[in-house]
């Protein structure tokens, strides 16, 4: 990476905070920087820090992205669908 175009972050953070904070993202394979870096670009990309959101939305794109999924024409149709299925 270009170091014209790279910054030094620094911040004062609770000990306990982070260390478990870090024990959560290493269990999911990852790391402080890069989970912080991920969580970033995600912010950027949907233009909201609401976490709820930004799920929400993955969660569209990947529904669409799905060619097998079921479509509505319209909320009746919904409501109309049984419930067993």
């Amino acid at each position: 990476m270009d170091k014209k175009n790279t910054v030094t972050c620094s911040f004062i953070l609770d000990k306990d905070i982070y260390n478990n904070y870090k024990s959560i993202v290493v269990k999911n394979n990852s790391n402080v920087k890069g989970d912080l870096v991920r969580h970033m670009l995600d912010v950027i990309k949907y233009q909201t820090t609401n976490k709820d959101t930004i799920e929400a939305l993955k969660e569209v794109e990947a529904l669409k992205a799905n060619p097998d999924k079921k479509t509505y024409n319209s909320f009746s149709e919904i409501l109309a669908e049984p419930e067993d299925e």
